[in-house]
């Protein structure tokens, strides 16, 4: 791929990708507890379903979102880190919007009925 790991409708690549990806909260949690012992409470701030930092070279097909996004939910459980999705709402972000606005994820995967608008 010109940008990235895979293409976006490369599955094999992509799930072989996030499987390296969602790894860090494993290793996160694993650092925490040698460093301060079992048990800290821990928090990832800027989770989203995005898979590229440029638009342009991200994959915004509902497949994609949703199993990027249900791969760093699970890691972040197996290891005890909590999540906070990136955004709310962005109602003015564009392309950027079907990744990191959590409202307009929960409309792409039909849980609310309205998508994140202004």
């Amino acid at each position: 791929p010109p940008s990235g790991n895979y293409t976006c409708s490369d599955t094999k690549a992509r799930t072989e990708t996030l499987e390296r990806c969602t790894d860090w909260a494993r290793k996160f949690r694993s650092a925490i507890d040698q460093e301060c012992g079992p048990g800290a409470k821990l928090i990832s701030g800027e989770m989203s379903a995005s898979t590229h930092h440029s638009v342009r070279h991200a994959c915004n097909d509902v497949t994609t979102l949703r199993t990027t996004y249900e791969m760093q939910h699970k890691a972040g459980q197996d290891s005890n880190v909590d999540l906070f999705f990136w955004s709310f709402k962005m109602p003015y972000g564009g392309a950027f919007r079907r990744a990191w606005s959590f409202k307009h994820f929960l409309y792409l995967m039909g849980v609310l009925p309205r998508p994140d608008e202004s």
